[in-house]
């Protein structure tokens, strides 16, 4: 078999999941050695506590290129993949969610990715959910497409191919809450789905309460078209006051008998919403521009580097440290 000469990375954001590591490594150096010279593999142990980052490294010296990152705390999947996707040097870059995403896929999804050259997102056959849930996705997907601007796939996995062009123009995005699918749609370049049955120990979905904090936070990160319907709700606020100041201006004039201070007391209630509104307007406008503007802190902390000993496949180089701090 006649092994493609592209490099490929494949990051995954581990996190307490000590065992899953051995058969992960395994499964990917076998299925990445028997279609690619020169490949890597990219584990972030995302603050784990159950030993996970031990057990990687007891495996570097059974398993070739291999490299583990160690974050300093838990950043949360987007940040760590973030962190790898940073760290990857292949022409192309896989994520996957181990215990999700079938790494026998990777071949496949990566000649589309070569084909057409695109970006190509997994979309997963979802288990079956609470109605709730499904109403409130739908209904969430669809407000991200047609009024916040946000191009959501529904489905769409962390099982993902990106090209080396499109790892760089997400790496210059600083903005301090990730989310890699609203991401990747933005930087603009062409993309394909790849249907696919996830693995059969998939991880359990978030709950409702986990699910909405996520929506807010996405929404609240990456699309300031909510603080434009404040501004025009607030100038709409302020036109009807203005309206109502007409009103009680005309009823002064045709009405013969107004109580005592009436007019007086309503001028001034209307002016002052109207002033209050308009303020809100201008405000939120700026507020959006500071939300777009200040991104400064660093997205997340490295406490540990290792390596196989060795990193290129079939080659006799080597190391000369195994890891570093």
């Amino acid at each position: 078999m006649i092994l493609s000469a592209l490099f490929v990375s494949v990051v995954c954001r581990l996190r307490d999941q000590a065992a899953l590591v051995e058969p992960l490594i395994a499964e990917l150096s076998s299925v990445l050695g028997d279609h690619y010279e020169n490949y890597e593999i990219v584990l972030v142990d995302d603050g784990s506590v159950d030993g996970t980052a031990a057990k990687i490294k007891e495996l570097l010296s059974r398993f070739e290129c291999v490299r583990l990152l160690r974050l300093s705390r838990k950043f949360g999947v987007d940040v760590a993949l973030t962190a790898g996707l940073e760290s990857a040097i292949g022409d192309y870059v896989v994520t996957l969610t181990p215990g999700m995403d079938p790494p026998a896929l990777i071949p496949e999804m990566i000649a589309l990715a070569q084909r057409d050259n695109a970006a190509v997102h997994g979309l997963a056959a979802r288990p079956s959910r609470p109605l709730l849930h499904r109403v409130g996705a739908r209904l969430f997907h669809w407000a991200c497409v047609r009024l916040l601007d946000l191009p959501l796939q529904p489905g769409a996995t962390h099982f993902r191919v990106l090209s080396r062009q499109a790892v760089n123009a997400i790496s210059e995005i600083k903005d301090n809450y990730r989310y890699l699918r609203a991401l990747t749609p933005y930087i603009g370049y062409a993309t394909r789905t790849f249907p696919y049955q996830p693995l059969p120990s998939t991880p359990k979905p978030e709950s409702l309460l986990e699910a909405v904090d996520t929506a807010i936070a996405l929404v609240v990160s990456n699309s300031s078209r909510p603080l434009r319907f404040v501004s025009w709700l607030a100038v709409l606020a302020s036109a009807l006051n203005m309206a109502y100041i007409g009103y009680v201006f005309l009823v002064n004039v045709f009405k013969h008998s107004v109580a005592e201070g009436w007019t007086t007391l309503s001028v001034q209630n209307a002016g002052m919403f109207f002033l209050l509104f308009l303020i809100l307007a201008v405000v939120t406008e700026y507020v959006g521009r500071i939300l777009n503007e200040t991104r400064e802190r660093p997205l997340y902390y490295i406490a540990e580097e290792a390596n196989s000993s060795v990193l290129i496949p079939g080659r006799d180089r080597r190391n000369v440290v195994t890891d570093s701090q």
